[in-house]
């Protein structure tokens, strides 16, 4: 069976590939989806200092600079951090970049406004563990009152119903029969094949219920102020290619203090 380690080295590897990160600079040159202009707007205030965690080659890094916000963008692919400077010099965009880890943040506590984790960025953290850690790590480094806004697809059925059934029978029926499978967490998926991309290397995602991501937000310490589909907030989202998704926005609440 594969280890954590071993799935992160995927995913690293996964998104170093040469037409992940030709897609991904054509994407950071498009800018911001309309949903998340949306979100952006009403809960990041201008001059506000902002994480991106997971940022990949700056699509929402440099939309927020523009904004007038004050940028950190983190992504634990080096490929990406080269990337993302070398589209900062092209678009004339001035933002700091830095290769970093979502489950071990190297920022103090409370040193940011706010921070985000765009488009499913914290489902490519392999383990429930360290997804939960970088909630926490999320929660630690934002100032009290502060939002934190991320993305994640959630297990719904409907046309994928009989995936998940091929899943569940590969996990509580073939593997303790000693079939070796790729995945270690039942909602785990490894493909090579999107809705808009074959890919070169493997990749990988694990898709929660939706009830789980909710547990480990408030197990993180947050509020969950708001939730909805991606194409639900924008009706223009609903050209973009990629599948429709969940924002959470997330609140610090601030201490009580007698």
């Amino acid at each position: 069976m594969p280890s954590y380690k071993s799935i992160q080295k995927t995913v690293i590897e996964g998104f170093s590939s040469k037409n992940i990160q030709k897609e991904y600079k054509e994407m950071a040159r498009r800018g911001l989806w309309k949903s998340e202009e949306k979100l952006f707007k009403k809960y990041f205030k201008k001059r506000s200092k902002i994480l991106d965690i997971g940022c990949g080659s700056g699509r929402t890094t440099f939309a927020l600079a523009q904004m007038g916000c004050k940028v950190i963008g983190i992504d634990i692919t080096p490929a990406m951090i080269k990337s993302a400077k070398e589209l900062s010099k092209e678009l004339k965009v001035n933002v700091t970049f830095e290769v970093g880890d979502a489950t071990n943040l190297k920022f103090k506590d409370e040193d940011f406004d706010n921070a985000l984790f765009s488009f499913n960025g914290w489902n490519q953290i392999p383990g429930e563990r360290n997804r939960s850690k970088a909630l926490k790590e999320a929660h630690r480094v934002i100032k009290p009152g502060g939002y934190f806004i991320f993305t994640s697809h959630t297990r719904d059925f409907g046309r994928y119903t009989f995936f998940w059934i091929k899943q569940w029978i590969k996990f509580y029926i073939l593997r303790p029969l000693g079939v070796k499978i790729k995945e270690i967490e039942y909602g785990d998926r490894m493909f090579k094949k999107s809705f808009t991309t074959e890919y070169e290397n493997e990749q990988y995602l694990h898709v929660p219920k939706l009830s789980k991501v909710k547990k480990r937000i408030e197990d993180a310490g947050f509020q969950l102020i708001f939730y909805d589909k991606r194409n639900n907030i924008a009706r223009q989202d609903k050209k973009l290619k990629s599948g429709n998704c969940n924002f959470f926005v997330c609140k610090k609440q601030r201490s009580i203090r007698f």
